[in-house]
């Protein structure tokens, strides 16, 4: 077989004349052209079909295997064409919900303005009811008490001398109960005036109840209006942001899982920082790995996020408050004592669908239900600083979200006027440890 292979090269590398050991001149040419002719009419041997077959079968294995080799190559380059136009991707997508998440600053800060003067109103409106019923009871009171009286009053304006003289009675006696009666009457009139200065007070507090509940009525107009923008152009950025994430999977992913499994909100921000120091470590191998490569390119990309992973998702925290995260007044103040110890953050009691805003700028890395807590958020601000946001009927952003301080984060559940009345509690972690949030909302 061996044999067979070296003639088949000597043949596919040598003329046949230099095959058979000749050189080419003219007169051994001419001479042995009876013999060529004849040669030309023999048939081929059964070795030498054997080796033209295998010939034509190395030729057509070496084809086929350049051919695979040029569609691999054509194949990876797009799978990396296809990996690249997705990471552009996402890039564009998270921008995008970062851009959006901008847009929504003031159209929030004017709704969570809209929001509090809605919830004042309530509570004024409330209040007049309230001094409404009050007056009224003390109306009924009066009158029931001066009711007996009247008939003897009205007697005594119409016939004043015959109800005095009705019995006769000694004149020190009938001085008396005339002096009684001028009293009674003092009496009776001030009854009167009081009488008629709460039924005064009810026709103002009716006028007033009026026009607060017509001034309720634009409020709450302007209050769904503006509510409806806000909820459309966050969940614009939530949609921007969930494009992102299935374009490009990355350690957001694996930051959120890592809440998942936490056992507590302290737990959950010790793993979310266990698990991005790792992603840091894994980039920085990955980057010597591609440096050693001579991969350039992916070792820089490597590096770049390592950078980004290392500066933080956000400036940190500042004082130059945007307001409180929603609308309504503060239930319980940080370090103020509770069944469990002194509270930890500060929770809010917001009225019914309010919209909570992102106390800090940062990146999202966790949203979701989270235990007891409910639908709970936490956002990496930076250097460190989280804050966690849990209570909250709907969620309006995704985790690898880019907000913007003060942007609409989500909303606060429905209410109807319960006692089991929705709350919202905020918290600011530094590494492991809680910080008063107060001066930074």
């Amino acid at each position: 077989m061996a044999r067979g292979a070296a003639l088949a090269c000597s043949m596919l590398a040598a003329p046949a004349w230099a095959a058979a050991g000749h050189a080419p001149h003219a007169t051994t040419a001419h001479a042995a052209a009876p013999h060529a002719a004849h040669a030309g009419t023999h048939a081929p041997t059964a070795s030498e079909q054997q080796i033209r077959q295998q010939i034509e079968a190395a030729r057509t294995a070496r084809a086929d295997l350049l051919a695979r080799q040029q569609q691999q190559a054509r194949d990876l380059e797009d799978r990396r064409k296809a990996q690249q136009a997705a990471r552009e991707q996402a890039d564009a997508d998270a921008r995008k919900a970062a851009s959006l998440s901008a847009a929504t600053v003031d159209a929030t800060a004017r709704l969570q303005h809209t929001e509090q003067q809605a919830a004042d109103l309530d509570s004024r409106i409330a209040d007049l009811h309230t001094e409404q019923a009050a007056l009224q009871q003390q109306l009924a009171r009066e009158t029931a008490r001066l009711s007996p009286l009247l008939p003897l009053a009205e007697r005594l304006s119409l016939y004043p001398a015959d109800t005095l003289l009705a019995v006769p009675l000694p004149a020190d006696r009938a001085v008396t109960g005339l002096l009684v009666v001028h009293g009674m009457m003092a009496d009776i009139a001030r009854q009167a005036r009081a009488i008629h200065d709460r039924r005064a007070r009810l026709a103002q507090l009716d006028t007033e109840l009026a026009r607060q509940q017509q001034q309720m009525h634009q409020v709450v107009s302007e209050r769904e209006s503006q509510r409806e923008s806000v909820n459309r152009a966050a969940h614009a950025a939530l949609e921007a942001q969930q494009r992102s994430n299935a374009a490009a999977q990355s350690a957001t992913q694996a930051v959120a899982d890592a809440a998942r499994r936490a056992s507590s909100v302290q737990d959950a921000i010790a793993r979310i920082e266990a698990t991005e120091e790792q992603a840091e470590k894994n980039l920085e191998q990955a980057a010597r790995a591609a440096e050693r490569a001579h991969d350039m390119q992916a070792a820089t990309a490597a590096r770049r996020k390592v950078q980004e992973m290392e500066t933080g998702a956000g400036p940190g925290m500042t004082t130059a408050s945007a307001g409180a995260p929603v609308a309504g007044s503060v239930l319980t103040a940080w370090g103020k004592t509770t069944e469990s110890g002194p509270a930890t953050g500060v929770t809010y009691a917001p009225p019914s669908r309010a919209t909570v805003r992102a106390p800090c700028t940062g990146r999202v890395d966790f949203a979701g239900a989270f235990r007891t807590y409910g639908q709970m958020m936490i956002i990496d601000c930076g250097k460190h600083y989280r804050f966690v946001l849990a209570g909250l009927g709907e969620i309006a952003v995704a985790a690898g979200q880019q907000v913007s301080h003060g942007a609409a984060v989500g909303q606060m559940p429905p209410w109807g006027g319960g006692d089991s009345r929705p709350t919202l509690f905020v918290q600011l972690r530094h590494g492991g440890a809680t910080v008063n949030p107060a001066p930074y909302l």
